[in-house]
């Protein structure tokens, strides 16, 4: 299963004037080639886990010898360079069961040298690097980067590796091919709007006036899981919701505070499926609605229907924004500002993508975006109003992943 459109990075190599593109960060390495390069990503460093695509379509990875088998499922028509870990592997699989242990694995191990690098060896990726820019004949060439994420000595170390290569900042590139969704994004997105659903009513059960914003969280988070368990998402990575509970907000809460009835209950929550993050938003209230909670939340689902018409192939970010906050203000709050009402979502480090629904973002909406859409409001006092769809931008309008009402919920 790939993320990614080679036949876009192509074209977009092409329109940039480049002939390659290195992908470095964690988030742009999986997106590539459809694996997770962990362990070695946890440093976040630049080299260990890499992917180059030449502006002919070819792909390869530089890769720890664990990733080693995944990669190439994924990818099989991929050039491979990959290097040992301090993680010692020993295979007997194919060995007679009857064979002592001790003798099997003195057999699998025969020939191999008995050390391994502390980590992995930074030298060895810097020279399995070079050799694919050869191999792919970029090593005089324009090539993009992910600047953006690369840590600045990680950058003079491949300057350095190379220094007849044009290395040119592409973090815009890559936000631009990571806009538009293929079907298996497409569908990893569907399914963990599912699960994050299932994470927000399992948080609310058994809600009484001994639950804390904590409960929540940790309800929320068990509830995924056991969705994530009970539809095999064997992808599922991880769970967290943002509470608020009750009218204050931020630094003015109380996080000994139990719900008390009247209380609102705001959730902005998020799974990760295989490197893809969901977000979305309900709001609900602990018992009946206050006059004050039912007006404000009216009037932000003004604003929601008003943006929903304007989500559609063609229309632009800001117009979009102007719906929805033009709508709120004539509902009765005309002093509602924001600075975005949305974004795109994905598999960046925090699922929250370029571009904004804001005031200033002129781009027009294209069938296969993902997009967030929220209109949220927090008044201290009152408490806070959340409301968040993911949605998928279709050839004539829209699709919502989302199946749980917008309606302030009554528990």
């Amino acid at each position: 299963m790939n993320y990614i459109d080679l036949n876009r990075v192509q074209t977009l190599l092409v329109e940039k004037n480049l002939d390659g593109l290195l992908a470095l960060s964690p988030e742009n390495f999986e997106y590539v080639s459809a694996v997770s390069g962990f362990p070695v990503t946890m440093w976040r460093r630049g080299g260990p886990a890499s992917a180059l695509i030449s502006a002919s379509g070819r792909t390869g990875f530089v890769i720890p010898e664990t990733a080693h088998a995944a990669v190439r499922r994924a990818n099989p028509r991929a050039t491979l360079a990959s290097y040992p870990l301090w993680i010692e592997r020993v295979d007997v699989e194919e060995m007679a069961a009857q064979m002592p242990i001790e003798e099997r694995i003195a057999l699998a191990t025969a020939g191999r040298l008995h050390t391994r690098p502390e980590t992995y060896d930074p030298r060895r990726v810097d020279d399995l690097l070079g050799e694919m820019f050869h191999q792919f004949g970029l090593a005089q060439k324009r090539v993009g980067v992910d600047m953006e994420f690369v840590p600045a000595a990680d950058m003079a170390r491949l300057r350095e590796l190379l220094p007849d290569v044009a290395f040119v900042n592409a973090s815009s590139l890559i936000r631009e091919l990571r806009l538009i969704k293929t079907g298996a994004e497409i569908e990893i997105l569907r399914r963990g709007v599912a699960i994050t659903e299932r994470g927000i009513t399992g948080a609310l059960v058994g809600l009484d006036e001994r639950t804390l914003a904590a409960d929540l969280r940790t309800r929320f988070i068990e509830a995924c899981s056991a969705a994530a368990r009970q539809q095999r998402e064997l992808g599922f990575q991880s769970a967290a919701t943002g509470v608020h509970l009750g009218p204050l907000l931020w630094d003015k809460i109380d996080p000994t505070r139990a719900a008390r009835r009247g209380d609102i209950v705001q959730f902005d929550s998020s799974v990760q499926i295989r490197g893809y993050k969901t977000d979305i938003g309900r709001t609900f209230t602990f018992g009946p609605a206050s006059d004050a909670q039912r007006r404000i939340q009216d009037a932000l689902l003004a604003g929601f229907a008003a943006g929903l018409e304007r989500l559609r192939p063609g229309e632009r970010f800001c117009d979009l924004f102007f719906a929805v906050q033009d709508a709120v203000r004539a509902a009765g709050f005309p002093s509602y500002a924001r600075g975005h009402v949305g974004h795109s979502i994905g598999s960046d480090v925090d699922g929250e993508e370029w571009p904004w629904f804001s005031a200033t973002e002129t781009r027009i909406l294209e069938p296969g975006m993902v997009v967030a859409f929220e209109v949220p409001y927090y008044v201290n006092g009152v408490g806070g109003f959340q409301n968040e769809d993911d949605l998928l931008i279709t050839e004539s309008g829209h699709e919502s992943f989302n199946t749980l009402p917008l309606a302030l919920g009554e528990v």
